[in-house]
């Protein structure tokens, strides 16, 4: 991981186009972006956007790309309740052609080996992993042997669920869809039992998951370098 080119494009700001919106499942959205220019980021990072359209104290918050370069265009998905943030309102009332402003993308949530790899996703924090399993499907080549998503939703909704279904059917993504803190405990254990830290390990959710998951990991002898997190706010 070189943390400076990882980090410099946030330096770079591009305007991007919103092309659609669409309800995915309960209250989650999926906004859709094209850029006239060319941008190049890995999978598992995010890009810092900003409305321009409606004045606002905090018009700037960061997301998860879901989608990867060779797609074509920018995805990302939230939640959306009944009382959203102005930051989302603004999103809302967005219309096609309108432009946002994005920064970025930075971040190193990806792989860095072939060893097997240990996908945690908690509710929203799925976002990032279908990126990553897109890229992994797009280099058959170097597909770790053992690929586990594990993705927990207490009101089991589960976004990109085709997708992933889709995946594990001819590789070894296996995708497993938790509804409770127990299931997914029993699971990380078991996949440590197989590989300790011959593997990677992903954590991305609210943070009380992210941090009850570090602690799991690093108690049962994870060395930190093999653990990596993407903490995930509600606004």
């Amino acid at each position: 991981m070189n943390l400076f080119s990882d980090l410099f494009p946030i330096f770079k700001k591009y305007q991007v186009e919103f092309q659609e919106s669409y309800k995915e499942i309960g209250d989650i959205h999926t906004f859709i972006f094209k850029s006239p220019e060319l941008i190049n980021w890995k999978a598992g990072q995010h890009g810092i956007f900003t409305v321009n359209h409606i004045k606002m104290k905090n018009a700037t918050r960061p997301f998860s790309i879901a989608s990867i370069p060779s797609e074509g265009h920018i995805k990302i998905s939230m939640k959306i309740g009944e009382k959203p943030s102005d930051f989302k309102r603004a999103l809302i009332s967005l219309t096609p052609g309108m432009k946002v402003s994005m920064r970025g993308p930075i971040g190193s949530l990806y792989p860095t080996s072939q060893k097997p790899l240990l996908f945690i996703a908690g509710g929203i924090g799925i976002t990032p992993y279908r990126a990553l399993v897109k890229d992994l499907l797009s280099r058959p080549a170097t597909m770790p042997n053992d690929v586990k998503l594990l993705y927990l939703s207490s009101q089991s909704e589960f976004i990109y669920k085709e997708e992933f279904e889709s995946a594990s059917m001819e590789t070894p993504i296996k995708a497993n869809y938790l509804v409770n803190r127990d299931q997914l405990s029993a699971e990380v254990e078991h996949f440590i039992t197989l590989y300790k830290n011959d593997a990677e390990y992903f954590i991305v959710g609210p943070k009380p998951l992210t941090s009850s998951l570090e602690t799991l990991l690093k108690n049962k002898g994870i060395n930190k370098k093999m653990i990596k997190k993407d903490i995930f706010i509600g606004y």
